[in-house]
């Protein structure tokens, strides 16, 4: 029995090392560069960029460095004040991933993106206020 909590009791670390805000804010910069590549070499440099596939993408990435970076600034802060992260950041990280890709590849689901935004950043902001003296 006592093995068996002590497994229990690790695989929970694990899980809420994973939801840390330095990792979710990883996530977010991850997303971030990989957009940009994207945009460098799967439009620019592949001479797309007069076009409506153009067109989209540059609007899905600018968009997403729109909202990433007061993602980055909200998870940073909760990480360097040593805060669990709530859902809000997990939520943040899905709605740029979902966004940005499913509006790129044309895919009707990025609305849903879009609002899981609406929703992550209030959730931080209380996950910040809630730090404040």
């Amino acid at each position: 029995a006592d093995t068996e909590s002590v497994s229990a009791a690790a695989q929970a670390v694990r899980t809420r090392s994973e939801l840390r805000p330095g990792v979710l804010a990883c996530g977010i910069l991850a997303n971030t560069y990989v957009a940009k590549l994207y945009m460098s070499f799967g439009i620019r440099i592949s001479g797309k960029i007069g076009t409506d596939e153009g067109a989209n993408a540059s609007k899905a990435q600018l968009n997403e460095a729109e909202y990433s970076g007061p993602f980055l600034a909200a998870l940073l802060y909760l990480s360097a004040k040593g805060v669990e992260c709530s859902y809000g950041g997990v939520i943040a990280l899905l709605g740029q991933v979902v966004y940005t890709w499913s509006r790129i590849f044309g895919l009707p689901i990025f609305p849903i993106g879009a609002l899981t935004r609406y929703i992550a950043l209030p959730m931080l902001i209380t996950s910040i206020y809630k730090t404040l003296d």
